[in-house]
């Protein structure tokens, strides 16, 4: 868990990634008038806390953190990840926990019975960490999995959501709901431009990040960067949501 991890590159894998997209979705209409964004947090290092979150209070947003409770207190290349104490910082502070797999297992590469077992693990551990809200929400660890996980999960998780870059906009995958990076360099262009869109073409728009620090990790966002991504979607006029409110304002309101 110390050490970064790269999922498969085997030619086999990247065709299974390639389409993926098409097959086990869970479809749901996203018509917005206004545009929806949600920061989500992935693992979580304590600087997504206390850097990230502490930022967007600011503005009285609050934000998803996803959670491999098997990270607890690990030092690694996003820094010291969190603990006991962290998780009841975010409850106090109405953030919403979601889930990951126990031990940040690659699912692309993982079968059915491995994939269940890591999340039940994981929702034991963070219930013995004091968290008291039901886990209903989950973010593909590295952002791969494969046919038989995305359709065995459908029924544990209201939504689950991926890496693959991108506004959830009409036709959206409750399985594999796209999201945008915020790492630190060229990619976070790309991110800033998914916001500005939202202007001219509303839509859902997941962020995801991990550290948010002065010097992040690959996988990470320096403060300046994070405060300009706060700006941007301030100006695009975006409704700022947890994604748990943003499904159901999607469902019930919208979609």
């Amino acid at each position: 868990m110390n050490a970064p991890y790269q999922p498969s590159m085997s030619l086999s894998a990247k065709i299974s990634r390639k389409l993926l997209p098409l097959r086990a979705r869970r479809d749901i209409r996203v018509l917005l008038k206004r545009p929806i964004v949600s920061f989500t947090f992935d693992d979580f290092p304590r600087s997504a806390l206390y850097e990230g979150a502490d930022m967007l209070a600011k503005h009285k947003w609050r934000a998803t953190f996803y959670v491999a409770a098997g990270l607890a207190g690990v030092q690694n290349h996003h820094g010291q990840s969190f603990d006991k104490t962290d998780l009841a910082g975010l409850q106090a502070k109405s953030h919403e926990i979601a889930g990951h797999t126990y031990s940040h297992l690659d699912c692309g590469q993982s079968t059915q019975k491995q994939v269940l077992a890591e999340i039940a693990r994981n929702n034991v551990a963070l219930t013995a960490m004091g968290v008291k809200s039901p886990i209903e929400h989950f973010a593909w660890p590295y952002g791969t999995t494969n046919i038989g996980n995305k359709t065995a999960l459908a029924g544990h998780f209201k939504s689950m959501r991926g890496v693959m870059s991108g506004v959830n906009r009409g036709r959206a995958d409750l399985n594999c709901l796209k999201s945008a990076p915020l790492f630190s360099g060229a990619k976070l262009n790309h991110t800033l431009g998914l916001i500005e869109g939202l202007k001219k073409r509303p839509g859902w728009l997941i962020l995801f990040t991990h550290d948010v620090r002065d010097n992040p990790s690959e996988w990470g966002v320096t403060t300046k960067e994070f405060l300009e991504t706060i700006a941007a979607v301030k100006a695009s006029g975006a409704l700022v949501l947890p994604v748990g409110e943003a499904l159901e304002m999607v469902k019930n309101d919208y979609g």
